[in-house]
Formats: structure tokens, sequence, C-alpha cells
């Protein structure tokens, strides 16, 4: 945090007029790639001289105490970022102001189903963002393994030891994945399938962006990601390709003007240019790929031929995803996804591996209690260690202290839930194995 608060006071001083006019600094708090900020800070910069934006790159996951942290009028002007659940914290927490004069008219308030700006105007939709399972053709193609359409596809045995994914803990990406599978699937099968994914992924890292890269690189085969960060892979001419996988979800990319900001006027004007048609048609580029909120960049001659069609992904996305509801839990969300699978992802993976491997000689060699053994197996290690409904949790004030001081006290119990449960199966699979030993007869 002291590198981030160093960061922030030498850029503010380097803008510091020595002599005469200077430029007035715009101060941009995100996470995105910096080949979406350095395109708009070389357009906005040279359509506004009087301003010159700069960018502090913070994990969406961190912003509520970055910018409580800091006291008005030393915060960044302007948060940008892809997590509803962010935007929807810090407008609970007071920390964005009311939006006047940035709202371009020719942008609709809904597209499809989708609400792009807040009601409340506390933020603007200025992209859209869309999950899914990115690839790299060339490494399925020399595996002799089949894309993927669903998220359930990723439990599947072909896939094991190809898929590389982030934790929910440490990336906003990954959280918002995790959520839609809970709220399309429900808490409880929606775990098992998170859980069986996790199972089948080579390895789960720290950070969103490890995902994509390394399936650009071919170090590993598939995996899930937010839409542009495959598309910019895809279109950029790298041998990967992309699917919105059900449950899909489409999301504003959110823009907002935090409150006790230093240059509330320039941070209005740049958000004003990312709504504008010249800041919409910016998305269209090759290495940012995003899908824009203005009808009209879809007919510009720079879209590539198969670019996703805006209105076809907003009909076909899950309209019934709350993200109050997944702001409201996310601190558990997280904590459980790390004591079930992070912090285990190797007995899970060893478990899942001879999971698959008994399912299938189960198929040449089939045996009634063997069928019966593997089936408990699968409900004991893909089976979430809380209810939905658990009262010690939802009845605490959300994200606040008292609700993370309960879900550290309750970490303990999972995690020696987890390994219980581990260890049951062990037993159990090692009974399975030795009925399909080969020396027996089918039953």
């Amino acid at each position: 945090m002291r590198s981030l608060t160093c960061l922030f006071c030498a850029i503010i001083f380097a803008w510091l007029p020595v002599g005469g006019e200077a430029a007035e600094l715009v101060l941009v708090a995100s996470s995105f790639p910096k080949e979406i900020l350095s395109a708009y800070k070389r357009a906005f910069d040279e359509q506004s001289p009087e301003y010159r934006v700069e960018f502090v790159n913070f994990p969406a996951t961190n912003a509520i105490s970055y910018v409580r942290d800091r006291a008005p009028g030393a915060r960044p002007d302007v948060f940008w970022g892809s997590s509803p659940d962010t935007f929807s914290a810090l407008k609970r927490h007071g920390l964005l102001q009311a939006l006047e004069g940035t709202a371009n008219p020719d942008i609709p308030p809904v597209i499809g189903k989708l609400t792009i700006d807040d009601p409340e105007h506390a933020y603007r939709g200025q992209a859209l963002s869309g999950y899914g399972i990115m690839w790299n053709q060339r490494y399925l193609d020399a595996r002799g393994i089949h894309p993927p359409a669903t998220w359930s596809d990723l439990a599947r045995p072909e896939y094991f030891g190809h898929i590389v994914m982030s934790s929910a803990s440490r990336s906003s990406t990954t959280h918002l994945i995790v959520e839609s599978i809970l709220q399309g699937a429900g808490w409880e099968a929606g775990w098992e399938l998170i859980l069986r994914i996790a199972g089948n992924c080579a390895t789960i890292t720290e950070r969103s962006f490890d995902v994509p890269n390394s399936i650009t690189r071919g170090r590993f085969g598939l995996g899930p990601v937010v839409d542009f960060l495959a598309l910019s892979g895809k279109y950029s001419g790298y041998p990967v390709d992309f699917v919105y996988a059900w449950p899909s979800v489409v999301t504003p990319v959110g823009i907002g003007l935090i409150n006790g900001a230093r240059n509330p006027e320039g941070g209005k004007a740049f958000i004003a240019f990312t709504l504008s048609a010249a800041g919409q048609r910016l998305l269209l580029r090759p290495e940012i790929s995003r899908l824009p909120v203005l009808p009209e960049i879809y007919e510009s001659s720079e879209r590539p031929a198969d670019y996703p069609d805006l209105f076809d992904i907003t009909r076909s996305y899950l309209s019934a995803y709350a993200p109050d509801v997944s702001e409201s839990r996310y601190q558990m969300v997280g904590a459980l996804f790390d004591q079930t699978a992070t912090f285990r992802h190797k007995e899970l993976v060893e478990i899942t591996k001879t999971l698959h491997a008994l399912e299938a000689r189960l198929q040449r060699t089939p045996d009634a209690e063997t069928a019966r053994l593997l089936d408990k197996v699968r409900r004991l290690v893909y089976r979430v260690p809380v209810r939905e409904d658990d009262e010690l949790l939802i009845r605490k004030p959300r994200n606040s202290r008292e609700q993370i001081s309960a879900i550290a006290v309750r970490e303990a119990e999972w995690a020696r839930q987890s390994d219980d449960n581990l260890t049951t199966a062990r037993a159990w699979l090692a009974q399975a194995a030795q009925r399909l030993a080969p020396d027996r007869e089918p039953r």
C-alpha cells in the first residue's frame, strides 16, 4: 500500500505547474490492462489539452479501502472497472458523486433487458462485459479435444489438466463468474459444478490476467475469462477463441466520479469522453475488443465481421443475476472458494483424477456397489460446507468487520470439514478401486 501511496504522490507532483499554464491532472483508478489505458490516454489528452490523464492501477477487490483510506481532496477523480459488485459497494459507502452533464443521449438506458446506468446516476455504463470460456485452438487440436460450450463442459474428463482459472478471492472477474454459476444453477448445484471444474484445473492463479496470458501462450488449453481478454487476443491474430458460456452474464463496465475527487471537473470531462462516439470507437480496436454501449458504433467499418452482436449478447444473458446479492456475500464466497479449492487444490485434483479413471473403468466393468461408492465421493468432495441461508453469516452487516470476523472464525471449521471429507473420499475410492481390480468378476 505504501508503494501505491508514493506513486499517487509522485504523479500529482509531476504535474504541478513549474511556470506558466500547466494541464490539469485527471487521475483515474482502474485495473484495466495497459493497452486500454494507453489508448484512452492518447486520445483524451489530444482532444482535451487542458487536461492530462494518468492512471493508478489497482485491483477492484481492494477498491473500497483504497478510496476510503485517502482524505477527500486527495483521492483519484474517477474509478473505472468491470465489477458491478465494486460499484455497488462504492455507492453504498458514499464514495461516488452523482454524475451530471456526462451522459451521451444516444446511448439507450436499456439494451435488451440490461439497464446500462445506475438508476440514481452514481455511475454510468461505459461498455459491456460478458463472461465465458477462452481456449487455444492449436492446443486443443493437438490433443484432439473439442472446444466447450457451457460451464458444465469444463467438468468433463477430457478437459482434466488442461484448464487454468484464478481464485475467486483475488479476482473480481472470477468472483463474478462463480456468482453467475451460483445464481444460475442454485447454491448447492452451483458449488458442485465450481468444485468439479476446480478439480479439473491444472492450476489456480492469483491474478485473472494470468488465465488469458497462459492460454494465449499455449501453456494451458482453456479457462474462464471476461470476453475482452479473449477477443483482444483473437482479433490481434492469436489462435484463440471464446464462447459466452451459460449461465451467461453481461454487465456494464462502470465509470464513476469519486466523492472527494481533487479534480471533479476534469473527472467529468474524462467520463464524458469515454461515452462519446470517439471514446466508444476506441473499444473496437483489436487490442481492446470491448462491447460498446453506443449502438451506432456497431455500424462502423472498423468492426470485425464476426464481432459479437450487442443485442444478441444482451438477449441471451442471465437476466436474474443480482449484483447486490453477489456484493453482500463477496467475502463469504471468496473464503469458501479458497478453503474448498485454492488451499486444497492438489488433493482435489488427485481425487478428481482418480474419479475420472474409476468412472471410465466402471463403464467397462459395471458394478452397482462401485457406482454407489463413486456417487458418495462426488457428493462429499464437491459439496460446499455451508448453507446459503447460514444465519450466522447473513445476519451480520454485509462485508462489515463483524461479518468478516465471523467468516474468519468459520474458515477454520470449513477447513477441518474439507480435510475430513477428502480423507473419507480417499478411503471410498480405495474400496472402489479394489472392487474394479482386474481379477474381480463384473457384478
